[in-house]
């Protein structure tokens, strides 16, 4: 009797769970057929039936509560595939990957961006010290799109010519680039050695447009260029190019070699330097301070935290230092000098420099691409944010401001050219210190 009254009670659940699969199956059935393929029916499922699925943890899986944009993302996606005219030209590879560049356009931060496949083996390649191009670095305005020279390589192609800093390119062998992307512009200007390439731009400053052609070559990046620059004066030179990895050893071998030749005093170059790791930047400024923070990193929670100066000063504090800068000196170029100047223990000359306090990750990505996206801002000992410097005017300013290169272009020198007197103006400060 019992086992034939639970059979019972078996036979109603199974009626009951049966009916009750029916109806969601027809329930997403007809979600299916409204939202144009099974992802975005699962999508909208969810939300509706929260708890069918298991919801990892993991910010990388989604809740169901969040759902909503990836149902959308997908029916625009599919619309796309079923509608667009020319479907032989659809990649799914082109989709993601725009897809990507428009979230991260999405940001209005032009330090995060997205790299191909291509593009980040290239960036690895360029890290490694050597590549192909003109040897200039661009950024783009995030407010106005213009695509400016943020740096020029000294020993490329482009240092050669009067492209300098600040420059605004408006156009690539006459193809206006006005609204492209960065990585565009990029792709536009490379090439292989030997081709000319023709730049319009607009000086900075400057109101008469110029046309630049630049024949690509191979350009080599030694990280670290140093020497006796004033025998008698005794007065060290070191120009570091970079922050890869290898800057703190670098720098700290070529101050070992200058001590031993009677280094009195020490002009610490780092224009056009476009920065790099931070850790070597702390490194390197660790070779001058002791007990000071060398930066204030600020990430999303929005409490700085110091990166402290690690043991290992070389230079004694009665040898003078000046520290070189111009618009080219961005990134890590700027925490060293910004940590120099609010410690007292250098003087900077030159110009402001570019004013980029953002750092930046490295996100590889499964298919070999990768995002350059930004994590945090850093600040100056003293919490200096040099992104919004007193009067507009962002970047590390100089405490001795050197002039401006002339803007007629027949009198405009080249950007080799000009650092060579920025140097002297620069040595000619610490004669002046050591002569005092």
């Amino acid at each position: 009797m019992k086992s034939k009254q639970l059979m019972r009670y078996v036979a109603i659940a199974a009626i009951c769970l049966g009916a009750t699969l029916v109806f969601f199956s027809g329930m997403f059935a007809a979600r299916a057929i409204e939202a144009g393929g099974v992802a975005p029916a699962l999508a909208e499922m969810a939300q509706i039936v929260p708890h069918v699925y298991d919801i990892d943890s993991d910010s990388d899986v989604p809740a169901a509560t969040n759902l909503t944009p990836l149902k959308t993302f997908w029916r625009a996606r599919q619309r796309i595939i079923d509608y667009y005219v020319y479907p032989e030209e659809l990649k799914d590879e082109t989709l993601t990957y725009g897809a990507v560049r428009g979230m991260l356009r999405s940001l209005n931060d032009p330090y995060s961006r997205f790299m191909d496949p291509k593009q980040y083996e290239e960036f690895q390649t360029e890290s490694e010290g050597h590549f192909e191009g003109i040897g200039a670095e661009l950024s783009q305005d995030p407010d106005t799109n213009e695509i400016t020279v943020a740096n020029v390589l000294p020993d490329g192609p482009a240092a050669e010519t009067a492209l300098l800093p600040g420059d605004v390119i408006l156009a690539v062998d006459g193809r206006p680039v006005k609204d492209m992307e960065l990585t565009d512009v990029v792709d536009l200007i490379r090439g292989e050695g030997g081709t000319d390439v023709v730049l319009t731009v607009r000086h900075e400053g400057a109101e008469n447009i110029a046309e630049i052609t630049i024949t690509r070559g191979r350009v080599e990046f030694p990280i670290v260029d140093y020497r006796m620059i004033d025998e008698d004066n005794k007065i060290g030179y070191v120009w570091l190019r970079s922050f890869n990895r290898e800057a703190g050893a670098k720098v700290e071998e070529a101050l070992n070699d200058l001590k031993q030749q009677g280094m009195r005093a020490l002009l610490f170059d780092l224009s056009y330097d476009p920065g790099g790791m931070l850790d070597q930047a702390v490194a390197v400024a660790s070779l001058f301070l002791e007990d000071t923070p060398v930066t204030w990193i600020r990430d999303r929670e929005g409490e700085p935290e110091p990166l402290m100066a690690r043991p290992g000063v070389m230079l004694d504090d009665d040898v003078p230092i000046v520290v070189l800068i111009n618009g080219g000196s961005a990134s890590a170029s700027e925490i060293v000098a910004g940590a120099l100047q609010d410690t007292g223990r250098a003087t900077i000359v030159g110009h402001n420099s570019f004013g980029k306090a953002k750092v930046q990750t490295v996100i590889e990505l499964e298919d070999g691409s990768a995002m350059v996206l930004t994590t945090a801002v850093y600040l100056t000992p003293n919490k200096r944010d040099i992104s919004k410097g007193e009067g507009g005017e962002r970047g590390v300013e100089p405490d001795i401001e050197f002039p401006d290169p002339p803007e007629d272009p027949e009198e405009r020198p080249t950007a080799q050219e000009w650092h060579e007197q920025e140097v002297d103006r620069a040595v000619e400060v610490l004669r002046e210190q050591l002569s005092a």
